[in-house]
C-alpha cells in the first residue's frame, strides 16, 4: 500500500485532531502542520515537522495532500497555495463564505488537476448511506418529508469564539450545514428553500434556527 503523505494547516481543535486520526491510519502519515499560534505543539505531539509558513508547507517535495482545518474564514488562500503546488485538497465545511471565493477554490483546483473534497463527512455514515439506498430502491415506499436535528448545548466560554462571529464563520447555516448537506445527499438537491430563524430565551448567544427544503 502507498503511503500519502499529508500536511495540515491550521491545527485548532479539528486540524489537531485530524492529525491523531491520520497518524493512525496505515498508508497515511503527517508530514507537517503550519499554525502560528499552536503548530508548534501539535507538531511535537505527532512527530512532524513545523513548518513556518503557508507557502512552504505547500510547497514542500514530501506531501501529497494538503488539509485544510484554519477557520472557515480563511479557508480560500490555503485552498489556492496547495492547489497551485499540485496537491490534492480536503478542506473542511464549509469551504467559503461567498460563492465567488468558492468558485475561485474550485476553479483553482481544477485548473491544476488536483483533488478537491469538502468535509462533508456525514456522507460516509452507514446509517445515512443506508437511508439512501432504501429510498433509492423504493423500500419504504415515496418519502415526502425528512427532518435533521443538531441537539446540544454550549457551556459558558471564557471568550467568544471565531464560530460566534458570523464574518468569521459565516452563521450557524454555515457553520451546521452537515444538516443540509446530508438531508441533500439523500433525498437529491432542493427545489426550494424557507427559513426562519430565533432565540430560545437563555443568556447564550442567537443559536436557534429552522430551515425546511422542499425536494
Amino acid at each position: 500500500m502507498k503511503t500519502i503523505s499529508y500536511a495540515i494547516v491550521g491545527t485548532g481543535y479539528f486540524g489537531a485532531e485530524l492529525g491523531r486520526i491520520m497518524a493512525q491510519k496505515e498508508g497515511a502519515r503527517i508530514a507537517a502542520v503550519y499554525d502560528p499560534e499552536n503548530g508548534a505543539a501539535v507538531a511535537e505531539e505527532l512527530g512532524c515537522e513545523n513548518e513556518s509558513g503557508l507557502e512552504s508547507i505547500c510547497a514542500r517535495p514530501d506531501v501529497d495532500a494538503v488539509i485544510v482545518a484554519t477557520p472557515n474564514y480563511l479557508h480560500k488562500e490555503p485552498v489556492l497555495e496547495a492547489a497551485r503546488n499540485k496537491k490534492a485538497v480536503f478542506c473542511e465545511k464549509p469551504i467559503a463564505l461567498s460563492y465567488a471565493d468558492c468558485d475561485a477554490m474550485v476553479s483553482e483546483c481544477r485548473k491544476n488537476g488536483v483533488v478537491f473534497m469538502a468535509g462533508h463527512v456525514m456522507n460516509f455514515f452507514h446509517g445515512v448511506r443506508l437511508a439512501k439506498k432504501m429510498i433509492r430502491e423504493g423500500r419504504i415506499g415515496r418519502v415526502l418529508y425528512a427532518h435533521s436535528a443538531r441537539n446540544g448545548w454550549e457551556e459558558p466560554q471564557p471568550s467568544v469564539s471565531w464560530k460566534k462571529i458570523r464574518a468569521k464563520s459565516g452563521g450557524h447555516l454555515y457553520h451546521h450545514i452537515h444538516e443540509l448537506d446530508c438531508i441533500q445527499f439523500i433525498m437529491g438537491p432542493a427545489v426550494r428553500v424557507t427559513m426562519t430563524g430565533g432565540n430560545v430565551a437563555h443568556s447564550g448567544p442567537a443559536l436557534a434556527m429552522r430551515t425546511i427544503c422542499c425536494f
